[in-house]
């Protein structure tokens, strides 16, 4: 194999290696609330009783086959989302399609700290959930 070829299979796989599924925010949370998503850092800060919307991502398309577990419920619930199959995904700039996104309900329970697995067949992704006590 050339030299040229290794540098750029190497190239793919680190590159391929770095892939997870992201996550995004579908909704906001109402005043005096918190619902922040970090995508970089797979954090998501929550107050008590607060239900947010987030949608699973790879590669600019939804996760495939995703499906979403808490390590500690009475923390944080993780429901499926079911969003009009036409309403556009504003979360990755796409248009409006008949193709099933994947998003999940996370819903603050006691405050404390629990994490989410999302796990899809484009890839596994923890996210750590800090549920903040109401003001």
């Amino acid at each position: 194999m050339s030299p040229r070829a290794s540098l750029f299979l190497l190239a793919a796989a680190a590159l391929a290696a770095g892939c997870e599924p992201s996550i995004t925010a579908l909704t906001i949370a109402p005043p005096t609330a918190v619902a922040d998503v970090d995508n970089v850092e797979k954090d998501v800060r929550l107050s008590q009783g607060i239900a947010l919307a987030i949608e699973c991502t790879y590669q600019n398309s939804p996760c495939e086959d995703a499906t979403a577990t808490s390590s500690d419920p009475e923390i944080v619930r993780v429901l499926p989302g079911f969003v009009d199959l036409l309403a556009p995904g504003d979360a990755y700039q796409r248009y409006a399609t008949d193709v099933p996104r994947a998003v999940f309900i996370f819903v603050g329970g006691k405050p404390g700290d629990a994490v989410v697995t999302l796990t899809s067949s484009d890839g596994n992704t923890s996210i750590d959930v800090n549920v903040l006590p109401l003001p």
